[in-house]
């Protein structure tokens, strides 16, 4: 039997710097689908996605069920922590294994490339709440397709797969191969 034993990855920061309000948000979301089509490459990412349909004792092409083992996991073993005073960090998936805390972006970042590692379709949303501010989106949570049709996953949230917080503004972002694509078409 092999042990595998990932090396240690230093930490690396990368500062971009993105525009205010929309605009810098959709820069945002395609940063973050950037670290989720990345992270499903990643086979710590993928092993970990494994372990944990082991440890759920999910059966082989029970879709449905890894799709649960995996959000259970995330919900129950990442602390929802907020991002430093006035800064939006991003961590990649990996990084989110080790760190186990991360805000809803950082929660959608590694829920989505374990999903993707193990051949779930995934998307974005992006949800606002602020009536006098037409969409202005403060929330992502990763969308996951089920037979025909699109799952919400909001872990960052004690409610049950499929519940996605009642906003007033969403939009959807692809995640391609070519990378990610906002829809002009709100909600």
């Amino acid at each position: 039997m092999i042990n595998f034993c990932p090396r240690y990855v230093e930490p690396r920061i990368i500062i971009r710097r993105v525009p205010q309000g929309r605009r810098g948000t959709l820069v945002t979301a395609r940063l973050i689908g950037e670290l989720i089509l990345d992270g499903a490459k990643d086979f710590y990412v993928r092993q970990k996605a494994i372990q944990i349909f082991r440890a759920y004792n999910v059966r082989a092409k029970d879709r449905f069920g890894e799709i649960c083992a995996l959000f259970d996991w995330v919900r129950r073993n990442i602390r929802y922590t907020r991002d430093i005073f006035q800064v939006e960090l991003l961590h990649t998936a990996r990084r989110m294994i080790e760190l186990k805390a991360g805000d809803c972006d950082d929660m959608t970042i590694l829920l989505g490339a374990m999903l993707k590692s193990t051949g779930h379709p995934v998307r974005l949303a992006l949800v606002g709440f602020q009536p006098n501010k037409p969409h202005i989106y403060t929330h992502i949570y990763p969308e996951v397709n089920v037979g025909d049709r699109w799952v919400a996953l909001d872990a960052t949230m004690n409610k049950p797969i499929g519940w996605a917080p009642p906003a007033l503004w969403k939009q959807i972002c692809e995640l391609e191969k070519e990378g990610t694509r906002c829809s002009s078409k709100t909600c």
